[in-house]
């Protein structure tokens, strides 16, 4: 059963008197090879989770014969040339970004907004939905952030709603209505509300609403305006995309972020979560054409939709872009990067070309733009601080994929978390014990040089190390707590908990607050494990946003209701690392993987199905 109406030229011009108050039309040429009186095809152009890495990046993988090579991937730069050329070949397209742009490297640690700003607005940018990053520094920097952006930028959300007198007040939308190749397109914004309360720094003046009731509320208002191409740009992870669209009447297409999802096939230059696009069927049955384009602006989505004189989608396609430099690397006999010969750039080029890949060149303005901020970044992350003896891998769950890992080949979890609840550790003399959520570490750190660079990539926020005073059965509570946080009550996986000088056993399948077992604590003098003493009182160092109860971490803000303040050391997290790097470089050590024994987790049980976030039955929400 279709539920999409037909367009009449009374209702034309009764939405056109509506479009001054949703953001504004934008008319570009129709393409007459796309359309035609029984069809109308449009194609979109979107970004995720760039998390300012705004120029590209060295990374590697292994060519059949089992070497690795590396390879430059990704930056703004090469997006613009990329952007530029698709345009061309497609006249009816709109560019989303899916959210997420603040924190993740220098660009963002010494600039903040300015040159994320400045970068996005070389892309032609027709809709930004808000991620939960957006409001990490509060309401005030993500105002000037916004008023940084071009004008005909629409900012979108539907479900988070400033205040009457908030300084965001009016800075955003619901949703945005575009015109392209004479239909108008309807785009909702949906932004993941728990998350981003929980794990950001809205102010109390921003209120979040349900996503799937916002969701259908605004689907339900642009069809009585006789528009029936409709789309979510969202940010609240590609799961949940999927399960928001089957229960949803009315949508035709949902662009997502926030799970750094890989969709399509890039061989072995990267893992893939699922099909690019995956379709599911809406509450109608009709097709819903879904997708996402990994992270840290490596990947350029690109889908391509076809919907029917209904307003239906008919067919939807695409080929996600990995964006790639023409440059390949191999260790010579003395470990020295060199460039391939012609015969091994010949059967990379042959991969390139079978896969969802291309050679990409960066273009000139866009670099020119960039390279202001980048000289002063160079010098700060050019600083060495120290070696990694081996890679130090990053997942937030045991045996889950994330971002470029492959997770299933960790079955206990990150390897570079652990280490920097040990950094955190060594530097607090008053902690019994480390603890450390696992969002708040963000990358991989490849072997050999650790930078300065590298530690702010890898601690991003502007974190101090806080100690606070609990029980043991405190401190297990917390564990529990953050376990519960992302199975049970639709949180952030970046909730998940690792830690030094303890160590335990999970069973994800265990019912809330009986997941965690054996937890054993580390004696600081002696060395010795032994079981944690529900009674008596120790002290746990951690960062000052989940010491606040953040991320999911209750039990670390009812104790400090209960006993007072926990101690502010203000030592910055990140220079915590830094220092405890230098320290193992100063003696002649590299960094490497904590011994078995020292890993927080001990054996780890998963659940086959993560409880979904959509709880609330459909009819209920759509009645």
């Amino acid at each position: 059963m279709h539920s999409k109406r037909y367009l009449t030229l009374g209702s034309i011009f009764a939405a056109a008197i509506i479009l001054a108050g949703c953001g504004g039309t934008d008319t570009p040429p129709v393409d007459p090879q796309t359309t035609t009186n029984d069809s109308y095809r449009i194609s979109f152009f979107h970004l995720n989770d760039t998390h300012s890495h705004l120029d590209s990046e060295q990374l590697s993988f292994y060519t059949t014969d089992g070497i690795k090579t590396y390879y430059d991937a990704g930056g703004y730069p090469r997006i613009v040339t990329k952007l530029n050329e698709l345009r061309q070949e497609k006249k009816n397209s709109l560019t989303l970004e899916a959210g997420d742009t603040f924190q993740g490297t220098l660009y963002y640690s010494l600039f903040k907004g300015d040159a994320d700003a400045d970068a996005i607005n070389l892309l032609g940018v027709d809709a930004y939905v808000l991620g939960n990053h957006e409001f990490d520094d509060g309401d005030e920097a993500l105002k000037t952030f916004i008023d940084k952006l071009d004008s005909n930028i629409s900012i979108i959300s539907a479900n988070v709603v400033p205040q009457t007198g908030n300084i965001l007040e009016n800075i955003w939308q619901p949703y945005v209505i575009k015109e392209v190749g004479g239909e108008k397109i309807g785009i909702i914004g949906i932004t993941v509300s728990q998350k981003t309360k929980d794990s950001s720094n809205p102010s109390d003046e921003i209120e979040f609403f349900n996503e799937l009731e916002s969701a259908q509320k605004y689907i339900d208002e642009l069809q009585n305006q006789d528009i029936n191409k409709i789309i979510l740009l969202t940010h609240q992870g590609y799961q949940n995309d999927i399960e928001m669209a089957k229960q949803l009447r009315g949508v035709d297409v949902i662009i997502g972020g926030d799970s750094h999802t890989y969709l399509g096939d890039f061989g072995e230059f990267a893992s893939s979560s699922g099909a690019y696009p995956t379709e599911v069927q809406n509450a109608d049955g009709d097709t819903v054409c879904i997708a996402q384009a990994g992270q840290y602006a490596k990947i350029l989505g690109n889908l391509d939709v076809e919907f029917d004189a209904n307003g239906v989608v008919s067919t939807c396609s695409g080929e996600p872009i990995l964006l790639v430099g023409e440059t390949f690397l191999q260790k010579d006999a003395d470990g020295n990067k060199v460039e391939v010969n012609a015969t091994q750039k010949a059967q990379i080029l042959d991969i390139i070309n079978s896969k969802n890949i291309a050679i990409v060149p960066e273009d000139p303005n866009t670099l020119s733009v960039i390279q202001k901020y980048k000289d002063q970044v160079d010098a700060k992350k050019a600083e060495t601080i120290g070696v990694a003896a081996e890679e130090l891998a990053h997942i937030r769950i045991p045996g889950v994929d994330y971002g470029d890992i492959n997770g299933s080949t960790l079955p206990l979890g990150s390897e570079i978390a652990p280490i920097v609840a040990k950094s955190f550790y060594d530097l607090s003399n008053r902690a019994d014990a480390c603890i450390q959520n696992a969002g708040g570490v963000r990358i991989t750190v490849p072997e050999g040089n650790i930078t300065m660079g590298t530690a702010y990539e890898l601690l991003p926020f502007a974190n101090t190390l806080f100690e606070i005073e609990m029980k043991g059965s405190e401190i297990k509570q917390v564990l529990e707590d953050a376990l519960t946080n992302y199975l049970d009550n639709g949180g952030s996986t970046g909730s998940f908990p690792y830690a030094y000088a303890l160590r335990y056993d999970i069973n994800e399948a265990n019912p809330a607050n009986s997941r965690i077992s054996n937890l054993e604590i580390k004696d600081r003098e002696s060395g010795v494990w032994s079981a944690i003493d529900p009674d008596k009182m120790y002290v746990i160092v951690t960062n000052s946003y989940i010491a606040s109860g953040k991320d999911g971490y209750t039990t670390f803000a009812t104790v400090q209701e209960e006993r007072g303040e926990g101690v502010d050391t203000y030592l910055d997290y990140a220079m915590s690392f830094v220092r405890y790097v230098e320290k193992l470089q100063a003696e002649g050590k590299k960094v490497e993987k904590l011994p078995l024994d020292e890993h927080c987790i001990k054996n780890f049980n998963t659940v086959l199905t993560k409880l979904s976030s959509y709880k609330t039955s459909v009819e209920g929400v759509l009645r």
